[in-house]
């Protein structure tokens, strides 16, 4: 049995075959200006001639595009790279500034000797961790002459004493400590009393007469009767300072002097 098979149209490739070649004899021949007509082939091929140089055009300049590209990145990495290592040298210099200057302030302190006493200058090297908060180390202990007991102080006032002294190095307590205590005095009103620590960002004052004259902003610095540490290094200014009717003392608090958070240089009085 014969199968049957649907007769297929066949497409009409021979008529636009003849239309190409037609178009590219008029373009070329002597004829080619007759009646006008090459100008309409020219017309109707162009669109097709300008769309085919375009996408070749664009082929073509694809690899140029990834090649530029890639330049680009690469020359956008180097300058991020260069522009990080300028700023990591502004930061440097910018902290060699900085500790050039607490050095010619902390010079110019020492020179001043304003306690009468020599110092010796040192650097903290370590910070206590709780329940130690309120300790520090400094890089200088009995081979510099330091001992134990000695005052410890920066040019804004007192920073503690030292409890514990090494070879190299020795431990500083902190005025902040609650088991510091400082004979003291208002500078102002003279009346005298015991400064302890109590935060680092506040002092206690206690035992101040209530018949007393202590002002807020007083500021209170160590009493010559002390044994310890000089007279008149300040230890911080009066916050608050209040006495009811019937007490015997104040109930004074201080803001301390010096930013123990902050202390990087200190000096210790010989």
């Amino acid at each position: 049995m014969t199968t049957y098979r649907p007769f297929r149209k066949k497409k009409p490739y021979s008529l636009a075959i003849f239309i190409i070649i037609a178009a590219i004899f008029f373009s070329v021949s002597a004829f080619n200006g007759l009646f006008g007509i090459r100008y309409f082939i020219n017309g109707v091929i162009f669109p097709f001639q300008y769309m085919a140089s375009s996408a070749i055009s664009g082929v073509l300049s694809i690899p140029a595009s990834v090649i530029g590209l890639k330049n680009l990145a690469i020359e956008n990495t180097d300058l991020k790279n260069k522009l990080n290592a300028a700023n990591a040298k502004l930061i440097i210099l910018d902290e060699l500034a900085l500790e050039n200057k607490r050095l010619q302030n902390d010079l110019n302190f020492q020179n001043s000797l304003p306690f009468g006493y020599r110092t010796i200058p040192a650097k903290i090297i370590a910070r206590g961790s709780a329940p130690y908060i309120n300790l520090v180390e400094i890089n200088r202990g009995a081979g510099a002459g330091i001992k134990k007991d000695m005052p410890v102080i920066v040019p804004e006032g007192l920073v503690g004493r030292v409890i514990e002294v090494f070879p190299l190095s020795s431990r500083v307590m902190l005025a902040c400590d609650p088991m510091h205590s400082i004979a003291a005095v208002d500078q102002r009103s003279r009346d005298f009393g015991v400064v302890e620590g109590y935060t680092p960002n506040l002092l206690t004052m206690r035992y101040v007469n209530a018949r007393g004259n202590v002002k807020e902003g007083d500021m209170i610095v160590t009493s010559s009767i002390s044994n310890t540490f000089p007279a008149g290094i300040p230890i911080g200014a009066v916050k608050t300072a209040r006495k009811n009717e019937g007490d015997l003392f104040y109930e004074i608090k201080l803001v301390p002097a010096v930013s123990f958070s902050r202390l990087e240089e200190v000096f210790v009085i010989n």
